[in-house]
């Protein structure tokens, strides 16, 4: 993270190409457990097909399950980890004992325009012994977000997006005919089974296909002078880009919707969505969904038509860690947990409608457990945590499936 001084030094002739972000100054051993089931979706819209896992679910942080304590099926999460800083974090992590962490994008920082300097990051993001020794230990997933994608706010227009695409399948120990290598995009999906319950993972890819961004110019004028305004009075800080109405405009791309529609109609009783960028928070000017609010009315819109229930989005990007959520007409509130970052911190605050908790501008990491309400019961609660480097929670939110399910009057107006 730069200090404050190498932001005003930058001035306004480096404003069009600085963003928040950047003035911040094949072994695989923890893989997935083995599929017990084929692919559940085949054909065109398999993308990077959903399979069955059964991992032993834990009872509870730090200690083996047995036969006295309640089972949990715990996901850990996070996001932004520079290669280049110590990362302390993964201890408490690892200490945590999650069935599955799930790496939200900005796993490296690339910040790359060209191949020597990609492969170069990529190479040092594998010599960092505690992330990789996690990753030997831990159950994974992971989606890029845009410095491990290539560069700063980078989409479709990204010259060196099919190199990035070998190098992250590479790295994250994608086998040659990995679907993951093919498509037009990272997107991926994965099932998991604990105490008789589906628990669905899926990561779009929110990079590849995604349309420029629209940039507001007098916002993004004199970026360092913003900084100073706002560290001076306090206020939020609103980013640069607004929101896209135009029909073409897009985030995933129309074989990713598809992929993704489908994804939607898997049984399963919980779904979390991995989004490397904020779904729910407003008003912000950074990136986030908001930014595209046609593609944002169609996946929740394509959440409430597929009957899709258990639906809670875990998001990165932002460099702090919140809760937000946003209401859905026919349907019920959906969830975001933002954990940002494993290493980087933004200590001004930023405008957010739909934030639901206090902002936690620290080393992060987050935590769903999903554990039976009482035995015998149908109902799971899902315990949301946002941690800091020593695994306390300074943000909690406790929901309940049956509070994330459309009721029946509803699915049959």
């Amino acid at each position: 993270m730069p200090h404050d001084d190498d932001v005003l030094k930058a001035g306004a002739a480096g404003a069009a190409r600085l963003t928040r972000r950047r003035l911040l100054a094949r072994s695989l051993a923890g893989s997935l457990a083995a599929p017990i089931a084929a692919p559940l979706v085949s054909g065109p819209l398999a993308g990077c097909a959903t399979e069955v896992a059964r991992p032993q679910a834990s009872a509870s942080a730090g200690a083996p399950a047995d036969a006295t304590t309640p089972p949990r099926f715990r996901v850990a999460f996070g996001s932004c980890a520079k290669q280049s800083k110590p990362q302390p974090i993964w201890r408490a992590i690892g200490e945590a004992r999650p069935d599955l962490f799930v790496f939200l994008g900005d796993n490296l920082y690339a910040d790359a325009r060209d191949e020597a300097t990609l492969r170069q990051r990529y190479a040092e993001f594998m010599a960092v012994e505690p992330l990789q020794a996690f990753r030997r230990s831990t159950p994974h997933l992971a989606i890029w977000d845009d410095h491990d994608f290539g560069d700063d706010d980078e989409g479709a227009d990204y010259p060196l997006k099919q190199l990035s695409q070998q190098l992250f399948c590479d790295a994250w120990g994608e086998p040659a005919d990995s679907p993951r290598r093919r498509a037009d995009g990272i997107y991926t999906s994965q099932v998991f089974e604990a105490f008789g319950r589906r628990i669905q993972v899926i990561l779009p890819d929110l990079r590849f296909n995604r349309t420029m961004l629209t940039t507001d110019p007098s916002l993004k004028s004199s970026y360092a002078a913003m900084v100073l305004r706002a560290k001076l009075s306090g206020q939020p800080m609103t980013g640069w880009y607004v929101p896209d109405p135009r029909p073409e405009a897009t985030i995933l791309g129309e074989a990713q919707w598809q992929w993704l529609e489908a994804q939607l109609r898997v049984p399963a009783d919980v779904r979390l969505i991995g989004s490397s960028v904020q779904f729910a928070a407003e008003g912000s000017g950074w990136e986030c969904w908001a930014n595209f609010p046609r593609e944002r009315a169609r996946l929740i819109e394509l959440i409430r038509t597929t009957g899709a229930q258990g639906v809670v989005f875990l998001s990165g990007d932002m460099h702090y860690a919140e809760l937000s959520s946003v209401e859905v007409d026919g349907g019920y509130p959906l969830w975001d947990a933002t954990s940002s970052g494993l290493t980087e911190v933004w200590d001004i605050p930023t405008p957010n409608r739909n934030r639901r908790s206090a902002v936690m501008a620290e080393v992060n990491f987050g935590i769903v457990d999903i554990e039976p309400v009482t035995e015998g019961e149908d109902d799971l609660r899902l315990r949301l945590a946002l941690c800091d480097v020593n695994g306390k929670a300074k943000a909690t939110k406790d929901l309940l499936l049956s509070d994330l399910r459309r009721h029946a009057k509803e699915k049959t107006a």
